[in-house]
């Protein structure tokens, strides 16, 4: 069914020749039989109208391949339709008239364009409707199918490539030097402070439920993903004190707007990865709307020697921006780095 689909829509390959040729001889054949029934079949004839056929069926393939590029089936499809089949008439009579007209010439004692040849083009255009109008409701029921078996198959290749990219996300998020740096840190205030080293658990732990609750949705609010956001910079605070700072600009009406999961999280990471953070090194991280974008900025302090940036969570980003099929994430790197993502409704 699929392969037949694809014979019927798609640009000819070998085995759309093929098809459209064989197509196009066997109505050219029963267009003649059934008009002719009564005499006697003439080879000659037989053959001309199959040419006739295939003609008219490369001549039909390739006024839908231009009417499908300007009259979505989709948004028009009764305009399509109708003008499938007003299209497919004048192409199909045309053709008709210019080969009966043809061999008129060549054969002077057949006269189709007189009073008594009145009947057969009457005939032969009630034929014509009636083919072409078959012709596109086939065609439309073909169409259909294909464009429901291809938007299956990219639901699923698109399902596939989020997941891919957002286990990548959940990845780096679980990474060991994350886990490692915590463990650390929780050591260390078990030591000083335990009710400090019981919250810190507590956010470790609200960190890694949003993690795992979250990779599989595709957008998550703004609000929540702060909210987990929140818990993140309470950890790293822990080691770095109020040298790290993060300053949200942004209003009820934007924190209901949508982003991919862990996005604002693995900006935020990547700002304390790549920046010393002390005393004489303070960092700030600014969230904030603009123009319908949402931007996420940070100072530069002093880079940290022993990081080597593979951009691994900011490419991650840009393509599950690419592939939701929104506008481009933009990155400026001058002496404040900026992030700008679309602001999603």
């Amino acid at each position: 069914m699929e392969r037949i689909a694809n014979y019927f829509i798609d640009r000819p390959t070998m085995g759309r020749n093929l098809f459209l040729c064989l197509l196009g001889f066997i109505v050219g054949i029963l267009f003649y039989s059934f008009h002719n029934f009564n005499v006697k079949p003439n080879a000659s004839e037989f053959l001309l109208n199959g040419v006739l056929g295939i003609t008219i069926s490369y001549a039909f393939h390739y006024s839908n391949l231009f009417l499908n590029k300007t009259i979505g089936w989709k948004k028009q499809t009764g305009f399509r339709l109708l003008s499938g089949i007003m299209v497919h008439l004048l192409i199909g009579f045309g053709f008709v008239l210019l080969a009966l007209k043809s061999y008129e010439f060549i054969r002077p004692e057949y006269v189709f364009f007189s009073k008594e040849g009145v009947n057969v083009l009457l005939e032969i255009g009630i034929l014509l409707f009636c083919t072409v109008l078959i012709y596109n409701v086939i065609y439309f029921a073909f169409y259909s199918y294909q464009q429901y078996t291809t938007g299956q198959v990219l639901q699923v290749r698109f399902e596939r490539k989020q997941t891919e990219l957002q286990l990548k996300a959940l990845k780096s998020q679980l990474s060991p030097h994350f886990l490692f740096n915590s463990l650390n840190t929780l050591s260390s205030l078990f030591q000083k402070d335990v009710k400090k080293a019981d919250v810190f658990i507590r956010s470790l732990a609200k960190s890694y439920q949003y993690t795992l609750t979250t990779y599989k949705d595709v957008l998550v609010s703004i609000k929540d993903e702060l909210t987990f956001v929140d818990s993140y910079c309470f950890m790293v605070k822990t080691r770095f004190g109020d040298y790290l700072s993060l300053d949200l600009q942004l209003s009820d009406k934007e924190l209901k707007s949508k982003l991919p999961p862990l996005t604002l999280q693995m900006l935020v990471e990547n700002a304390v990865k790549h920046n010393i953070i002390n005393q004489e090194n303070q960092l700030k991280v600014e969230i904030k709307t603009k123009n319908g974008f949402l931007e996420i900025s940070n100072n530069k302090t002093v880079k940290r020697p022993e990081v080597k940036s593979l951009k691994i969570g900011l490419k991650n980003i840009i393509s599950r921006y690419e592939l939701l099929g929104y506008k481009k994430v933009q990155v400026i790197d001058d002496d404040i780095f900026t992030v700008i993502l679309p602001l999603l409704a």
